[in-house]
């Protein structure tokens, strides 16, 4: 099966540098977002998939639907961004608080947030699911984090050493599994 896992487009938040995992917050593709899914899309134009797999989050979707504009989207929680507890705040606050712990890979801001390690797990959970069934070609829609552990399942790589990686938006990853 041959996986093409693309992070969203350039959103509102990523300008402002916010965090967003609530799928009710109003948070979607700018102009540059849109042409960024558009290189993509035009990457992919010759590829048909079995099925496209979004998160929750609005951006996703947006973003699938640049990509392949008719695909039937079926939306999979495992997908989300982190819910760090930073819902709304700067990036760089949660990263300072983050990078301020001994484990960054195991740190929880309070008792509601998630660790790197649950995303790994999600991912993980998705990929094994994903493994039972019979498809050719599959297409990922996700966010920078997800997107991370995907690379670092599939390319079995620490994944704990991703988590400075900057992942650029509409990153294109194509593995085969």
């Amino acid at each position: 099966m041959k996986l093409f896992i693309v992070r969203h487009g350039q959103t509102n938040y990523n300008v402002d540098r916010l965090i967003n995992y609530d799928p009710e917050v109003d948070v979607h593709l700018t102009t540059a977002g849109i042409e960024e899914a558009q290189k993509v899309s035009d990457q992919l134009s010759v590829e048909e998939f079995d099925r496209v797999f979004v998160s929750r989050l609005p951006r996703t979707h947006q973003t699938a639907h640049i990509i392949k504009p008719d695909s039937e989207l079926i939306i999979d929680a495992r997908l989300d961004d982190i819910r760090n507890g930073f819902e709304g705040k700067l990036v760089s606050d949660f990263k300072a608080l983050r990078n301020q712990s001994q484990d960054i890979y195991n740190y929880r801001y309070n008792k509601y947030s998630e660790l790197s390690k649950d995303v790994f797990d999600r991912v993980q959970d998705f990929l094994n699911e994903l493994k039972t069934q019979r498809h050719n070609s599959v297409l990922i829609v996700t966010s920078a984090h997800p997107w991370r552990h995907f690379r670092n399942i599939l390319d079995q790589r620490d994944p704990s050493a991703s988590l400075h990686e900057n992942i650029p938006n509409a990153e294109l990853l194509i593995r085969e599994i």
